[in-house]
């Protein structure tokens, strides 16, 4: 379980990684899970231990096919800030 004040900080780092482009702003169709790999989550840019459930998405980012993968609750928060960018889009 992520704690408040980490939530809170990952959320402005997926914001700020959405606005910048380094992830995409909308959540693909597909999302594939498993065990970790060892890689490094795209959110909090720790790696994915064999015991964690590891959340890969394909999606294109600045124009590139890019396989993204994220922890759980990272990809959660991740999913969380692209329906606000996606609210955003549509409301305002």
């Amino acid at each position: 379980m992520i704690s408040i004040p980490r939530e809170a900080e990952l959320r402005a780092i997926a914001r700020r990684r959405i606005e910048q482009g380094q992830l995409p702003s909308a959540v693909p169709s597909r999302i594939w899970g498993g065990h970790g790999t060892g890689q490094l989550c795209a959110l909090c840019d720790e790696p994915i231990q064999c015991g964690d459930v590891e959340l890969e998405v394909e999606a294109h980012v600045q124009g590139v096919a890019r396989t993204i993968r994220f922890h759980r609750a990272c990809q959660a928060i991740w999913q969380i800030e692209c329906a606000g960018d996606d609210y955003l889009k549509n409301h305002l």
